[in-house]
């Protein structure tokens, strides 16, 4: 019998694809978990490194971020 891959529950309850709640910072690389849903024009904080950037979304759904 095939594995059916496409029935991982994590994803199937994960929602939009477009809603990430993590970023990685381009400064250290380390992974950043997020309350809410990252948006442009919204400003972020590393817990890591302490490193601060602005968002900025684009039409085809990433997300680049700027230093402050």
């Amino acid at each position: 019998m095939p594995l059916n891959h496409y029935e991982d529950e994590d994803e199937k309850d994960s929602g939009s694809k477009s809603a990430r709640k993590d970023f990685d910072c381009p400064e250290c690389n380390a992974n950043n978990p997020l309350e809410d849903a990252l948006a442009d024009g919204q400003e972020l904080l590393c817990n890591y490194c302490g490193s601060e950037f602005l968002v900025k979304g684009s039409d085809d759904g990433r997300f680049k971020f700027k230093t402050l």
